[in-house]
């Protein structure tokens, strides 16, 4: 049953925001290409094709498509809950379906673009085939399950603070720097490398995709078990907070 209502919201948020119009469900992952590829673009050219020993286009690929995937996902979780409160009418229908039916698509669609800019890339001889392709594709799978653990968390705070909403942006934006596009975690002190991946989850993700991408071009650091067990607390954690969100809703 709740997948089915999980389905009926992923299709509404589908004819709501894109409808039959040109593209019409494929701006679901054309979207994000939009972004990608003009950046990737300039950085080939304003940039040498080689640093660090690392092809400079997959190392921008390999580092901006998984900041799309937190942007997109974690970006439209503000007020998501208020903004289609009126679902909440029907019995079947919980918060948590809210989040899983909006993010959950938000995630799928720029996983879908993830392959197909792989596959655009690779087609026109600037990527080349994974040294690890299942550890890549895994490295991006856990990116998605971190944005959406961080996505439940702002959601739930942003229907209790309003604070939230202004406060957000620019956290996200810094998460540019912080995240593990522009560096890799080899580049690190080693007396500071454990205490950052520590605390630093998406900088494993990173890894783990670069990793699966580079193979022995580059020296990989990620524990796959600690990562794991890290999401799986901020998922229940999310879990925890979204169990009365609806109570704040209705003080409004």
């Amino acid at each position: 049953m709740q997948r089915d209502v999980v389905g009926g919201i992923m299709m509404r948020e589908l004819m709501t925001k894109w409808g039959r119009r040109n593209l019409g469900f494929a701006w679901l992952f054309c979207e994000p290409l939009v972004f990608a590829f003009p950046v990737i673009a300039v950085w080939s050219l304003v940039r040498a094709p080689y640093e660090h020993g690392l092809p400079m286009v997959a190392f921008i690929w390999s580092g901006y498509m998984p900041i799309l995937i937190f942007r997109h996902v974690t970006g439209g979780a503000l007020g998501s809950i208020r903004s289609t409160a009126a679902l909440l009418y029907h019995r079947r229908v919980t918060p948590l379906d809210l989040f899983i039916g909006r993010q959950g698509m938000e995630a799928l669609g720029n996983l879908a673009s993830v392959a197909v800019s792989f596959a655009v890339l690779h087609t026109l001889g600037a990527l080349d085939w994974p040294d690890n392709y299942p550890l890549m594709l895994l490295g991006f799978l856990y990116t998605a399950w971190w944005s959406l653990c961080v996505a439940m968390i702002v959601q739930v705070l942003s229907e209790r603070y309003e604070i939230v909403f202004h406060v957000w942006p620019p956290i996200s934006y810094l998460y540019l720097f912080y995240a593990g596009f522009m560096f890799l975690a080899d580049w690190i002190p080693s007396k500071w490398r454990d205490a950052v991946l520590a605390i630093d989850p998406p900088l494993q993700c990173y890894e783990m995709v670069r990793s699966g991408l580079f193979g022995y071009r580059m020296h990989a650091h990620y524990d796959i078990p600690y990562l794991t067990f890290m999401l799986a607390i901020l998922t229940v954690v999310g879990l925890l907070l979204m169990r009365d969100v609806r109570k704040h809703l209705e003080l409004e």
